[in-house]
């Protein structure tokens, strides 16, 4: 639901080590037969578009479980204050991209079994067999148990997700009284979205503070602050233990033994890498499928791109990661081996109480924050012991208004 912007100056090179039997299975030499890719999201389609640049008469299926539709996911949350339905929100038919792209698009078609060994995919209308085969199989929502009435639980994650969602509020003709479970970043765009739309707003959360893993304290606070001042209650250190529907909405308990009401009850505690096709055909995961610079799985000629791809133990499932696997990973399946450059990729959250512009500091790090508060937000910049600036965060326009200079010079100090 979030966004990584494209237009980062400064090359970053992430150490990315080869899986294991997976060099050997990069070649120059284009395998025969078509390409299949398995997914409909931006991944599967822009790989699609790249590689159309580069061969015109390359067979190439698409195969998906659901229309075929092409949308922004990013979009999905912050659509509703923005009075967008469903349909508003496809940039693309299927048809509209075969036509454009000359591919071919199983909708409704969802992959059941990959075979690797005979180079095969198994659906439910037949078998196809493939030259080259690419994973973009995407991400699925984190479904936390719940006593009660599980199903009230909402994840908005496609856009059927989505026109669920509208229908149910459509359906009330009042504003809402809307319970957001989880304080991270798509929890906290959500929060923003709906309290902006005029609905009435509670976010429930494990940690102490909203956007924990993304921002220091000073930058968590201004945020906090700026949420509240548009409405969002806050129900912090604790989570959601039981449901129970009652004539009005839902009723919810907390682990605390607090209480609140709802009409809509929205989860949105984090995604986890569909890997479970990758898993069965014996292609080596972990926390998602892992891949080498080249987005190489440890099957011969079976890649992997976007948001269920690990990378040297790390998942990005944002649009900069994979825009720049389109681009090498086009020019791979084209007979041309690339690795995959990574630039510096700030995080845009999409909290406009308070915009939000982070580079997140290595996952292991001894840098230290230095945070000057400003009258609308926070400017937060972290050095490491040489004095090198290795991430900052920037909350509330006034600080967003130098995310350019803060972003190049970052990128200076990381490639210096």
């Amino acid at each position: 639901m979030f966004e990584i912007t494209d237009d980062a100056p400064a090359p970053f090179a992430p150490t990315i080590p080869l899986v294991d039997a997976v060099a050997a299975t990069v070649s120059p030499v284009v395998p025969h037969g078509p390409l299949v890719i398995i997914g409909s999201g931006h991944a599967g389609y822009g790989l699609a578009e790249a590689l159309r640049g580069r061969d015109s008469g390359r067979e190439i299926h698409v195969f998906t479980a659901d229309d075929g539709g092409l949308y922004s996911k990013p979009a999905l949350s912050n659509a509703f204050a923005l009075d967008k339905g469903a349909e508003a929100l496809l940039d693309e038919s299927a048809l509209a991209i075969e036509c454009r792209l000359n591919i071919r698009v199983h909708a409704f078609c969802p992959v059941e079994r990959i075979d690797a060994e005979a180079r095969r995919i198994v659906t439910r209308l037949g078998e196809m067999t493939y030259g080259q085969l690419v994973l973009a199989t995407g991400a699925r929502p984190i479904r936390i148990p719940v006593a009660g009435e599980q199903d009230a639980l909402l994840s908005v994650n496609d856009r059927a997700d989505y026109r669920e969602m509208r229908r149910r509020l459509d359906d009330l003709g009042r504003p809402a009284r809307v319970a957001i479970i989880g304080d991270g970043l798509i929890g906290c765009e959500f929060a923003n979205d709906f309290a902006q739309a005029g609905h009435v707003v509670s976010v429930v959360g494990l940690a102490e503070r909203p956007l924990p893993r993304l921002l220091p304290e000073a930058g968590s606070q201004a945020l906090h602050t700026a949420l509240s001042q548009l409405g969002v209650e806050w129900y912090l250190q604790r989570s959601v233990s039981e449901v129970q529907a009652t004539e009005g909405g839902y009723h919810l308990t907390l682990t605390d033994g607090g209480e609140l009401e709802a009409d809509l009850v929205v989860s949105a505690v984090g995604l986890l890498p569909n890997t479970e096709l990758a898993v069965q055909a014996g292609i080596d995961c972990g926390r998602g499928i892992r891949v080498d610079e080249y987005l190489a799985t440890s099957m011969p000629d079976v890649y992997a791109l976007g948001d269920a791809v690990e990378i040297d133990g790390q998942l990005l499932p944002y649009l900069a990661p994979i825009n720049a696997g389109l681009r090498a990973l086009g020019a791979t399946l084209c007979g041309t081996p690339t690795t995959v450059g990574y630039p510096l990729m700030p995080v845009m959250v999409k909290t406009p109480a308070a915009p939000v512009c982070v580079v997140v500091p290595p996952e292991k790090h001894d840098g230290r924050w230095q945070e000057e508060r400003l009258d609308d937000g926070v400017q937060a910049a972290c050095y490491d012991a040489q004095g090198t600036l290795i991430g900052f965060a920037l909350v509330g326009e006034t600080a967003m208004a130098k995310r350019s200079e803060w972003v190049k010079a970052c990128g200076k100090d990381q490639a210096a």
